[in-house]
Parts: C-alpha cells; structure tokens; sequence
C-alpha cells in the first residue's frame, strides 16, 4: 500500500521537479489544425445521442476539419439522421445488426475515418468547447503519438460522487506527472486521441484507452496527459453495486491488456516507464490480496501481540465505518461535523467497494475470463 500511494507518487513528484526545472514550456500554434475524426461507439443510449450531437455541433475546431462517425452497436433502431443535425461536419453512421462491443465498433470506425488525428469519445461525455483543439495542439511535438483528457465529475446527486472525485482527483495528478516525465501508464476513455499511423485494432477482452495507450508507448511515442483539456462526466458508479461489477470489469479487461503488451515491463527496453506501469497498473490491483492478508495476520497474532490486537481493532472499525453508509447516503446533514462524517463514510465505503470489485476482476483474470461486451448503465 504504501509502494502504491505514497513512494510512486514521491518518485514521480522528484521527477517531476527534476524535469520542470529543465523542461520548455509548451506552445500551441494555432495554425496547426490537421483534419480529426471524433469517434463515438453506443448500445442502447439513444436518451444520450441528442446531447451528444449537440455538444459535436458547439466545438470551436474548424467543421471543415472535422468528421464525426457514430457507431450504433446492435440497436440501429436507436439513430437517426444525424448529418441533418450536423450540417457543417462530415458524418459517417455505422452500424450492427447485434451488439458486438465497443471494441469491434471502434475498430470498424477507425477504418472508415479518413482523420490524420483520431478522437475516441463515449457518448456521456461533454466535451468543453477548447477540449478538442487542446488535445490535439500537443501533436505538434512530433515524440507524442497520444494524449488524454482532464475529467470531472458534474454536479450529480449521487452518493458516491464526492468520494469519485476525490479518486478522479489523486488519478490526474498521477497522470500530470506522468505525462511531464515520459508516459501515462494509465488512460481515460472518456475522450482521448491519437496518431492514426499508431492505432492498432483493439482486442475485445480489452479495455480501449488502456491498450491504445500501451500500442502508442509500444511504438516508442509518449502518450501525455491533456491537464487543459476538460471533459464532464456523470459520475461513473450509479450505486454500490454498479461499483463493484464496474471495477471488476474494468480490471479483468485491463489486465488483459497489460498481458497482451507484457514487453513494456521490460525496464532494459522501456527504462522508467516499466516500473511505473507495473506498480501502478498491477501492484495497485493486488492492493486487496495485501490488505486481506494484513488483516488475517492480525487476526491470527492478535491473541500474542497487542500491537497486531490494536491494528485488528484498527481494521475492524475502520471496515466497519461502510456499514453506517445506507443511512448517512440518505441524508442531508446540516453542521459541518456531520457533512464531514457523511464524506468519511462515503470514502470508506468507495474504498472497500472498489477494493472488492478490483479482487474479483484479478481473479477472473487469473481463472482466465474474457469480458468482451457489457450493457452499459448510463
């Protein structure tokens, strides 16, 4: 635990000084305007595509330089005519007849984009006005071969939306470093784009933004952090059980990736980028083997150490601080004591929920389960 949330964030914040005391600050010419092709693959959220389109419609990239090609995923019936809504931008509507997943809708997209950049966007995601035209001014470094998005969470009335943000929180920050450093070792699907030359169809039992951001450090190009770069999200977890099969899924799929470009551990060939990709993207997932063998050491050594008795006792309430969540979530308090009560629970309970979906998701990992398509919840 400690590797994972406190040496590799030091380590990268040493670098980081070290690097920012050397590095150029960035410039974007703002005549660097190559033609992009924004890439959105859907199943059954025809309730998301009017906002989508209308957010396509409001970016301030050039129309002419812009293609839009929407893959509707085994419900054709859910899309209408969108080149109607979007006059000014060349649309390309695809479509399956059953539902295939996202990985099969983005690879069949990227074949028919004619793009120099390529912008992958789910279609929950509103994407700010300079959103676009940011990510893509850092193609002008010719080292960079992809770069992702800075997330945020809108205002939601959802339980879990604080203790989320607080995650997406220390997550950009990892990835800031990162990116100013070298590479993420870790990416946001939500919107992010890349080299067309670099894209290498994606595997369906994988996750998206992680395996092309491995394909583009594979290929020895950065894949950089886009911290200017907004995009608004719904919080992801809608309750504590979309949570748990949201982080499991998640894992089982990103581990797949990791094994499928299992050379990029190889600190000879890829130096720092290894270490970091192993402590942040493996270690990290075996973060809730650690935390139940800790407390089935002290479980087992609390009846002839105190201090292990202590650390028990430790554990126990504060595991069992998740079990007061159905009815702080419900309720509004009004003192500052209570709101912070209320938010302590909440990231207690974020903590064991995402542990536990991430220990399931490395054990269909280990017994060899595919997740190649889901049903989104949006």
């Amino acid at each position: 635990m400690m590797l994972v949330f406190m040496f590799y964030p030091c380590l990268l914040l040493i670098r980081f000084l070290i690097a920012r005391g050397s590095a150029k600050p960035s410039t974007f010419a703002s005549e660097y305007l190559p033609r992009i092709s924004i890439i959105t693959v859907s199943h059954k959220t025809k309730g998301l595509l009017d906002e989508k389109v209308k957010n396509i419609q409001q970016l301030d990239y050039p129309h002419h330089l812009l293609e839009f090609i929407f893959f509707s995923d085994g419900s054709p019936g859910d899309v209408y005519d969108i080149q109607t809504r979007l006059p000014n931008i060349q649309v390309k509507q695809l479509f399956s007849m059953t539902h295939q997943g996202k990985a099969y809708g983005l690879n069949r997209a990227v074949e028919q984009s004619t793009g120099e950049i390529i912008v992958f966007s789910d279609i929950d995601a509103i994407i700010d006005q300079k959103a676009v035209t940011l990510l893509v001014g850092h193609f002008q470094d010719p080292a960079i071969g992809g770069v992702c998005d800075h997330r945020a969470i809108v205002k939601e009335n959802t339980s879990l939306r604080d203790a989320q943000s607080r995650y997406f929180a220390f997550d950009n920050l990892i990835k800031s470093m990162e990116g100013r450093i070298g590479s993420l070792t870790s990416n946001e699907g939500k919107l992010y784009a890349i080299r067309r030359s670099l894209f290498q169809p994606i595997d369906p039992a994988a996750t998206d933004d992680l395996y092309t951001c491995l394909s583009v450090v594979k290929a020895k190009y950065r894949f950089v952090f886009g911290s200017e770069s907004y995009v608004y999200i719904r919080s992801p977890s809608r309750s504590p059980g979309h949570e748990i099969q949201r982080r499991r899924r998640i894992v089982v799929r990103s581990l797949h990736g990791i094994a499928m470009h299992k050379e990029l551990l190889n600190p000879i060939r890829f130096g720092w980028y290894s270490p970091g990709l192993f402590i942040n993207k493996i270690l990290r997932r075996c973060l809730p083997i650690f935390l139940l063998g800790i407390f089935l050491s002290a479980l087992i050594l609390s009846s002839i150490a105190k201090t292990m008795l202590i650390l028990l006792i430790l554990q126990i309430v504060f595991y069992g601080t998740a079990s007061f969540y159905p009815l702080t979530s419900k309720r509004s308090p009004s003192t500052r004591i209570g709101k912070s009560i209320q938010k302590f629970v909440a990231l207690v309970t974020y903590f064991i929920l995402g542990n536990y979906g991430t220990l399931l998701g490395v054990i269909d990992f280990l017994t060899g389960k595919r997740v190649t398509k889901w049903v989104p919840v949006k």
